[in-house]
């Protein structure tokens, strides 16, 4: 396992190009992971590339300011995670927003919008959702996510049961069955309500174009119901994936 991880906007086209870190990634590297000459690092764009590179070369620039020089040795694409789970959901208080997100890149969810429902309280503001971008790169760095997950806008209720032709969708609550996996689904939308619950008109309204489904034995918040139903959907995904047969 490497090092160290690292998160580029400028990523390199081609083993053998050097990339020069400055800035917070720099600085924190090289006095947080003490790292020096020869150890490994592994660099990420969000964009489905792993580059694996070696320390070169670190220098002090300023006071606080430092620059590591990179050798890029090899890279790899990776596919992304299939089923693709979007939660749509509503957005809790305070930092519990943050650290949902956090759960969700962990687990693997494709992409989160916050929602507008009927008993929404929070409704986040265009510079904090701004800041969820850096919690999007800082938790790809923690779990070496290849993927970012995508940030959408808002949207309501009647806009999130408008799926895309083929994708499956479905809204978390207590009132539906046990949920049951659809090997045959490449993209599932689940949709969380607020702390309030969905009133009858909003379940109704679901009616036909969503499945009802239950992700656990007690009420969760926010937070909690969505990184576990995100869960619970990519980790059945997974597992009818490794299940097929060799084609070859």
């Amino acid at each position: 396992m490497p090092s160290h991880r690292v998160w580029l906007d400028e990523f390199p086209d081609r083993p053998g190009q050097t990339v020069t870190l400055t800035g917070e990634e720099a600085h924190h590297a090289a006095r947080v992971k003490r790292l020096s000459s020869g150890d490994t690092v592994e660099l990420l764009d969000g964009s489905g590339r792993v580059a694996s590179a070696r320390v070169s070369q670190s220098r002090k620039t300023s006071r606080h300011g430092w620059e590591i020089d990179l050798a890029v040795e090899q890279i790899n694409v990776f596919d992304q995670v299939r089923p693709a789970v979007e939660v749509r959901s509503a957005v809790p208080k305070g930092d519990r927003l943050e650290q949902m997100i956090d759960g969700l890149v962990q687990v693997g969810a494709a992409a989160w919008s916050p929602l507008v429902s009927t008993r929404s309280v929070v409704d986040p503001r265009e510079g904090k959702l701004a800041r969820l971008e850096r919690v999007v790169h800082e938790a790809c760095k923690q779990s070496g996510r290849p993927w970012k997950l995508r940030l959408g806008a808002s949207a309501s209720l009647a806009d999130s049961l408008a799926g895309a032709p083929g994708e499956r969708i479905i809204i978390a609550d207590a009132s539906g069955a046990p949920y049951t996996p659809d090997p045959a689904a490449d993209a599932i939308r689940i949709i969380i309500g607020p702390e309030g619950g969905w009133t009858p008109e909003e379940l109704s309204a679901a009616g036909g174009r969503a499945t009802i489904a239950c992700f656990g034995p007690h009420t969760m918040r926010i937070e909690t119901a969505a990184v576990a139903a995100a869960a619970i959907v990519v980790s059945h995904g997974i597992s009818a994936v490794n299940s097929d047969p060799d084609p070859r």
